[in-house]
């Protein structure tokens, strides 16, 4: 709890800043013609529980939550679309959704083509191990061994950077904690998150989070949204600062 009050200090003020700069410039760049789509379509991964999941058939977590009630905070209309994640960026791209909510890691990379809102999260990579494995501990344990990854993820990412591994890629978490439990692969590097919900509820599987790579998620919309991008901006400050953050950990962490 006190690290999460530490990053909702620091991303508050971060927000209130960005959010008065914005608000400077908005008259002279934020012209009658931007507009905002009613309604704007989201992407979102349900494959990602905690933070996106079904529940009843219907869309749920930490994702929507707080992209529901940014939108709500700046008047903005929204709908959710479920997406594997290696689908958003491209539907993005394309015209298809209009913003990205999905455990989002703001990389250069990505910032080349989208813009980020600021933080609403730190995350981390972690491991996934089948239980009555003790010959890894760390990510440099995985040398020579099969590794899981879910395709566009940071784990693709960085052990597909990596000679000394082979790297199988999934769709889905689900996919490859299957893979694992089979052993067909001796890890998974995937968010912290949804890993302790995997470790949970498998009890053939372990965590190992013994020098996990920390990450922001954050929300994405196009490079030429700029008034989008503000007024979730917006919304996600006074989430942080209205005492409504802490209810929606406390909701979907707890």
């Amino acid at each position: 709890m006190k690290r999460i009050l530490i990053f909702i200090m620091i991303i508050s003020s971060a927000l209130l800043s960005s959010c008065s700069n914005n608000s400077k410039s908005s008259n002279a760049s934020n012209t009658a013609e931007e507009t905002i789509k009613d309604p704007i379509y989201v992407g979102i991964d349900v494959d990602f529980p905690p933070f996106g999941y079904l529940d009843n058939g219907n869309i749920a977590g930490f994702d929507y939550d707080i992209m529901s009630e940014a939108l709500k905070l700046a008047g903005i209309n929204g709908e959710f679309v479920h997406m594997q994640f290696s689908g958003l960026l491209p539907a993005l791209q394309a015209k298809k959704i209009d913003a990205i909510v999905a455990g989002m890691t703001v990389t250069e990379e990505r910032k080349q083509f989208v813009n980020f809102t600021e933080p609403y999260y730190v995350s981390s990579q972690v491991m996934l191990v089948h239980k009555d494995d003790n010959t890894i501990s760390t990510f440099d344990d995985l040398a020579g061994k099969n590794i899981g990854v879910v395709i566009g993820t940071t784990g693709d990412t960085v052990m597909s950077e990596r000679t000394d591994i082979n790297v199988e890629k999934f769709d889905t978490g689900a996919a490859a904690v299957l893979a694992l439990k089979s052993k067909k692969i001796s890890a998974v590097v995937f968010d912290k998150e949804p890993c302790k919900n995997f470790a949970k509820y498998n009890d053939d599987i372990k965590l190992i989070e013994s020098d996990a790579i920390e990450e922001d998620y954050a929300i994405a919309v196009r490079k030429e949204d700029t008034l989008l991008l503000e007024k979730i901006n917006e919304g996600l400050a006074q989430i942080m600062t209205n005492g409504t953050y802490e209810k929606l950990i406390e909701k979907n962490f707890k």
